[in-house]
């Protein structure tokens, strides 16, 4: 019997050492194709088998270091191993337009994303990281309904209207200005999506949109160990519950944005989700994709815009003298009996304005990683490089927008490069790359810093942001002083003639995450 169970012993033995033996060898040929690959790929880090980078990749604001790295390996491109798969990270405009926009006919598709697609069930639904191809197509055609160049013209009277109503508030309620402005940023983004504006700071729309947001941060290469380790999203949820709760915090919020829809369906005034219901048949879209599609607008439309905004207002804190020749062109052009309109931008009378907006986009770009990466559909070779199709690219818009070949001093706010033509040569006519759009600066008040337990000005810090993939500054105190009582009354008197006219867009949703919680399935 004792000699029966050593004999037992020792084929488990050898079985596990054969086992070992095995995945031993599967791992050393595995990690020998991954440094044949990287032969061919720009220089970066050296990987390690399985993780490939991922424990060299810091997990704060990862984009400092890959700046970092591109002068280390004088390389304007790097390669990050993200697990067994490279992720090609741009650090220089002409490379980044040379491949995303004078080749966007090849390089327009999605990579394959583990942690923003598999794990939240959106790699076959939503638009973000659709391949290439008739779905990405349709979802792209539709998407163009609402934020087309000639669907956005349609939407700058009710802008200009919020606007005003923006300004009352941050003239009444000055130390609340973030949740001024993140209420204004939603509420145009909700009467473009559902037909229905929003009036309350803090809406539970707005805290949806805010929360939907944090899910870009899954894009962020080397952040996730699932990224690397694929089959971590397999395991049961009390082994490895990241993904399980991940999947149902999304398909909740998935669930809201279908009833949202279906809802916005039956507002009076036509809106973008009225137009997804109505053609969900023809168009053959399934409710997670209507879903999709929704949210997208209102997180695309109302993080950026109020980062950007938060942005502009550091920079008027500190540097008072941009803010004093902005004032100087609105006094000049505008006078002090209206605010600055539309018309006022159509014809170029606010140069100065204009570029004040340019500036602060390319100043502190709030899609640090130019949003969900690219992938080729066909093998490209660039600069005696080799491309696989599938390639995963990234855009480091810190490092691109901060190169001082193309724009010297780049942490001043100096508005002056985009005057008059280009103060350096750009590979496109805008002069950066923001992937965003324009917004109003309110430069009817003294925007200042705040003051100190002692009334002082405290000192802003110019690179407190946040370690989102949309970042925006941490909280700072800002002081905003109207420039006068004339001021004051005008922008109270513009508010209320701008608040009768945005009452057709007055509702008040009968949808609640918690109903949403009931049932988050879908046709």
């Amino acid at each position: 019997m004792q000699s029966l169970t050593s004999s037992v012993v020792g084929l488990l033995a050898r079985l596990l050492t054969a086992a070992l033996l095995l995945a031993a060898g599967a791992v050393a040929v595995d990690y020998a194709r991954m440094l044949y690959r990287r032969r061919s790929l720009p220089p970066g880090p050296m990987p390690w088998p399985l993780f490939g980078n991922y424990f060299q990749t810091p997990k704060d604001r990862p984009w400092l270091e890959w700046e970092q790295w591109s002068k280390k390996y004088d390389s304007t491109m790097l390669t990050l191993w993200v697990g067994r798969e490279p992720r090609i990270i741009i650090n220089d405009a002409w490379d980044a337009c040379e491949l995303m926009e004078k080749r966007a006919d090849i390089w327009s598709s999605r990579p394959h994303l583990i942690a923003m697609g598999d794990a939240i069930n959106l790699t076959e639904t939503n638009q973000t990281v659709l391949p290439y191809g008739d779905r990405w197509r349709l979802h792209r055609r539709l998407m163009h309904t609402a934020v087309g160049t000639q669907a956005v013209r349609s939407y700058k009277g009710f802008q200009a209207d919020e606007s005003k109503i923006l300004t009352r508030d941050i003239l009444e309620d000055p130390e609340d200005y973030v949740m001024s402005i993140e209420r204004y940023s939603v509420s145009v983004t909700s009467i473009v999506g559902w037909g229905r504006r929003i009036d309350r700071k803090n809406d539970l729309i707005a805290q949806q949109a805010l929360k939907l947001m944090e899910g870009v941060d899954l894009v962020i290469p080397g952040l996730y160990i699932i990224e690397a380790l694929p089959w971590l999203c397999k395991l049961p949820r009390w082994l490895y519950k990241f993904p399980t709760d991940l999947w149902h915090g999304s398909a909740i919020g998935a669930r809201f944005f279908w009833m949202l829809s279906k809802e916005g369906a039956d507002a009076p005034e036509d809106n973008f989700a009225k137009r997804l219901i109505l053609g969900q048949e023809k168009e053959g879209l399934t409710d997670l994709e209507v879903a999709g599609l929704a949210g997208n607008l209102l997180g695309g439309g109302v993080d950026t815009t109020t980062s950007t905004m938060l942005s502009c207002i550091l920079a008027m804190c500190a540097f008072p003298d941009v803010q004093r020749k902005a004032q100087a062109e609105i006094d000049s052009v505008v006078g002090k009996d209206r605010s600055p309109s539309w018309e006022d931008i159509a014809e170029n009378r606010l140069p100065y304005i204009e570029a004040i907006v340019k500036e602060a986009l390319r100043w502190r770009t709030v899609t640090i990683l130019a949003g969900i990466p690219h992938a080729n559909t066909v093998d490209f070779d660039y600069k005696g490089y080799h491309f696989p199709a599938g390639t995963n690219v990234t855009a480091n818009m810190w490092a691109i927008h901060r190169n001082p070949r193309d724009f010297p001093e780049p942490d001043v706010f100096r508005p002056e490069r985009f005057l008059n033509g280009l103060e350096r040569p750009y590979p496109n006519a805008r002069g950066s790359n923001p992937f965003g759009f324009g917004r109003r600066s309110h430069l009817a008040f003294d925007m200042r810093p705040g003051l100190d337990q002692n009334g002082q000005e405290i000192k802003l810090d110019l690179f407190a942001y946040s370690a989102s993939e949309n970042i925006r500054p941490l909280p700072f105190k800002a002081r905003f002083i109207s420039r006068s009582e004339d001021i004051s009354r005008l922008i109270t008197d513009e508010a209320v003639r701008a608040r009768d006219a945005l009452r057709v867009y007055d509702g008040e949703t009968r949808v609640t995450m918690a109903e949403a919680a009931k049932n988050p399935a879908y046709n």
